[in-house]
């Protein structure tokens, strides 16, 4: 019995630290002019880091060679100008997207603790939430939207699911205004 409880969370794991990666597209808006094995490559090393700061360390390393430089282009100071801009906000991307994983664990946690939802719902509404998230290529404007139109056909209880996610999300703009104004983020 222990083992097969050891599978499940282990499944569970698994799929909860593969749902919450970033797309490759999301990096190709940062930077379109990259090539997709080059971005590939750069989504790749920066999802396999932990923490923030090796996160940003794997995207400065890798900006001196996100593009071809062209021998048509002469407005050097323009190019440079454009890649710093591209590594900015590449940068707070990282920063968006570590407050995103700190935002909805804390929201699973409250609905946890509160016993607003069960860990089961808990469970299935952070992978329905990553799963919007893959679909959406990691945009929270459309994320959000989606995953609470789907998440409210699926919890039904008193106060509404609205309701509790803005209370918890109120709770952890307290706690946590750095993160909370990294939330807004856009590309």
């Amino acid at each position: 019995m222990a083992r097969l409880t050891n599978l499940i969370v282990l499944a569970c794991l698994v799929l909860y630290v593969c749902g919450d990666q970033i797309v490759p597209a999301a990096f190709q808006k940062i930077f379109p002019k990259a090539g997709a094995t080059k971005v590939k490559a750069l989504t790749t090393n920066v999802n396999k880091q932990t923490v923030i700061a090796k996160a940003k360390e794997v995207v400065k390393k890798w900006m001196p060679n996100w593009v071809e430089v062209s021998p048509m282009i002469v407005d050097f100071e323009a190019q440079a100008k454009a890649k710093a801009a591209a590594q900015k906000k590449a940068l707070t991307f990282i920063d968006y997207r570590f407050s995103l994983k700190k935002y909805i664990n804390n929201i699973y946690n409250q609905a946890v603790s509160t016993k607003y939802l069960t860990l089961a719902e808990a469970d299935s509404m952070r992978t329905l939430l990553w799963t919007e998230d893959k679909k959406a290529k990691n945009d929270w404007s459309v994320t959000s939207v989606n995953f609470m139109t789907e998440a409210s056909k699926k919890i039904q209880k008193t106060p509404s699911f609205q309701q509790k996610i803005a209370d918890f999300t109120g709770n952890f703009a307290k706690s946590n205004p750095k993160d909370y104004a990294n939330l807004k983020w856009t590309f």
